[in-house]
C-alpha cells in the first residue's frame, strides 16, 4: 500500500507539472484530463466519501479557485497571458482534491491555525514556482499577500468540505429524502457513540409488536434477556411473532376497543418500559364504539387510555421510559381536529399523518400530566416494513432498495430505552429534532389544549 501511495504522489506531482507546462496551450484537453484523473483517484483509492459528496467537493474546490484567480486578476495583481479565463490554472484545484482521503489525513487532524499557515506557505511556493514555467506574470508583490489570505481560508475550509459531517451532511439532511432513507441512517450512524444498555429493564410492553419496527424492537430486547409482551389485533401474526424467541409473549389487543384495553391492563404485570408503536391505515373511514375515527382511536386515544390505566394501576415504575413512535409524514400535516369524528374526504395516508402530528403535539401535555415518567416521541425515518408495503405500495415501489431496514427504524427506540432521562422532545436517529419543517404546521400548537381536554374527557367517559 505504501508503494501505491508513493506512485500516487509521483503521478500527482507529474500532473501538476504537465498542467503548468502544457495547460496554457491545451486548456480544454488538460481540464478534461484532470477531471478524469480525479475520478480515477476516487475509484482506485476509494476516499471515505460518497461519489456525490466527492463531486460536490470537486465543484466547490473549482469554484473557489476560479473566484480567487479572477479576483486577483481584476485587482491587477496578476495576468494569465492571452486567455480570458485560465482554465488550466483552475484544473489545479481539481487535481488538489486527489490529495484528500489519504495523503493529507495527518494535516486534517491539526489545528485550524496550523492548517491556515501551511495553506498560505504552500500556495506561495506553488504559485511562485508555477509562474516560472507558465505565462503567469506577477504584476505586484501584493499578489502573494492575496494568495496567502485566500489559502489561509481555503485550506482549513477544504478539510471541512471533505468531511461528511460538515456541510454535505446538512445539505443531505435538508433534502429529507437522503435523511429519512437508508443512506441517511448510514451517515447518521457514524456519529453514534452509545451502545445499548438494558440492565434496568426486565419486562417491556411493545404495542404493534407483531411485525416491522415493533417486532424488531422486541427481538433486540428479548435477545438481551428481557421479557417482552407484544400486542396486535391479528392472532396469527402474533403467534408467529411469538415463536421467534422464547422471551416474546403475544397478547391480543385492539387499541381502538377501549373496553378491551381495560381488560388487558387488569391482567397486566409490572413493567419497566412502554413502546407505543401500533399503527395501521384502514382503507375506509370508520368510527369505533365511542365515535372516534379508528386511526385516532387506536394510535392516539387508545395509547393514552393504555398509559392512564397502566399508571393508575401502578404497573409501571415512576421513572420508566415511554416511547411513542410517530412518523416523518407528520411534517407535512397541520393538526386537524375535525377529522377525529367526521371526515367525508377520508384519505388513509393523510389521516395517518394527522394522527402522528397529534402525537407530537400532545407530548408536552403528557409530560405535564405524568411528570415522573420519561415520555419521548421519535420517528424512525422511512423503513421497509410489511405495513408500508401494504398501506402505500406506490411509495414502497418508488423507494425500493432505499428504505431503511427494521433495525435502522428501531434504533432510536432502543437507544431511548437504554439511555433514558434525556431532554423531552422529538427524536430522530438519536438526536433531538424540531417538530416543524414548515410554518403552516405550527398552528397545531394552538390546538394542543383542546385535543388534550378531549383525550381526558374520553377517558372519563370510559370510566
Amino acid at each position: 500500500m505504501k508503494a501505491m501511495i508513493l506512485i500516487k504522489v509521483i503521478i500527482l506531482y507529474l500532473a501538476w507539472y504537465l498542467i503548468i507546462s502544457f495547460g496554457p496551450q491545451h486548456q480544454s484537453l488538460v481540464y478534461i484530463a484532470t477531471i478524469i484523473l480525479a475520478f480515477t483517484n476516487y475509484y482506485f483509492f476509494k476516499p471515505p466519501v460518497t461519489l456525490s459528496h466527492y463531486i460536490f467537493t470537486l465543484i466547490l474546490f473549482a469554484l473557489f479557485g476560479a473566484t480567487q484567480d479572477i479576483l486577483l486578476e481584476k485587482l491587477g495583481l496578476v495576468s494569465y497571458g492571452q486567455v480570458s479565463f485560465a482554465w488550466w490554472l483552475n484544473a489545479l484545484y481539481i487535481l488538489f482534491l486527489c490529495y484528500y482521503g489519504d495523503l493529507l489525513n495527518h494535516i486534517g487532524k491539526l489545528s485550524i491555525y496550523i492548517q491556515a499557515a501551511l495553506g498560505s506557505i504552500g500556495a506561495i511556493i506553488s504559485y511562485y514556482g508555477g509562474s516560472k514555467i507558465s505565462p503567469v506574470t506577477i504584476e505586484d508583490p501584493l499578489y502573494f499577500v492575496g494568495l496567502a489570505i485566500s489559502w489561509a481560508i481555503f485550506f482549513p475550509l477544504s478539510f471541512a468540505l471533505f468531511n461528511p459531517r460538515f456541510l454535505w451532511n446538512k445539505i443531505l439532511d435538508a433534502s429529507i429524502i437522503y435523511s429519512f432513507d437508508k443512506s441517511g441512517f448510514e451517515r447518521h450512524q457514524l456519529d453514534f457513540t452509545d451502545s445499548y444498555n438494558f440492565t434496568s429493564l426486565k419486562k417491556v410492553l411493545v404495542t404493534g409488536g407483531t411485525s416491522g419496527i415493533g417486532l424488531e424492537t422486541a427481538l433486540v430486547l428479548a435477545k438481551s434477556g428481557i421479557k417482552v409482551i407484544i400486542t396486535g389485533r391479528n392472532e396469527t401474526k402474533g403467534n408467529n411473532a411469538e415463536q421467534q424467541h422464547d422471551l416474546l409473549e403475544f397478547r391480543k389487543l385492539d387499541l381502538s376497543d377501549w373496553n378491551e384495553i381495560k381488560n388487558f391492563v387488569y391482567n397486566l404485570e409490572n413493567l419497566e418500559a412502554l413502546v407505543f408503536n401500533a399503527g395501521g391505515m384502514p382503507e375506509s373511514f370508520q368510527l369505533n364504539a365511542y365515535g372516534i375515527e379508528t386511526q385516532f382511536a387506536s394510535q392516539l386515544y387508545g395509547h393514552y387510555h393504555l398509559l392512564k390505566l397502566i399508571n393508575a394501576n401502578k404497573n409501571i415504575k415512576s421513572d420508566s421510559p415511554i416511547i411513542w413512535v410517530t412518523s416523518g409524514g407528520m411534517y407535512l400535516k397541520s393538526l386537524d381536529l375535525k377529522e377525529i369524528r367526521n371526515n367525508s374526504k377520508y384519505d388513509k395516508v393523510a389521516t395517518y399523518a394527522n394522527v402522528k402530528r397529534a402525537q407530537v403535539t400532545i407530548a408536552p401535555k403528557l409530560r405535564e400530566e405524568f411528570p415522573k415518567l420519561q415520555i419521548y416521541i421519535m420517528h424512525p425515518g422511512w423503513v421497509d416494513t410489511p405495513g408500508v408495503e401494504i398501506a402505500i405500495p406506490q411509495f414502497y415501489k418508488k423507494m425500493e432498495g432505499k428504505l431503511r431496514n427494521p433495525i435502522g427504524g428501531a434504533d432510536t427506540i432502543l437507544w431511548l430505552l437504554s439511555h433514558p432521562l434525556k431532554e423531552a422532545g422529538l427524536y430522530f436517529d438519536r438526536k433531538k429534532v424540531k417538530n416543524h419543517f414548515f410554518g403552516f404546521t405550527k398552528k397545531s400548537e394552538q390546538l394542543a389544549q383542546e385535543l388534550y381536554e378531549d383525550l381526558q374527557k374520553s377517558f372519563k367517559d370510559l370510566s
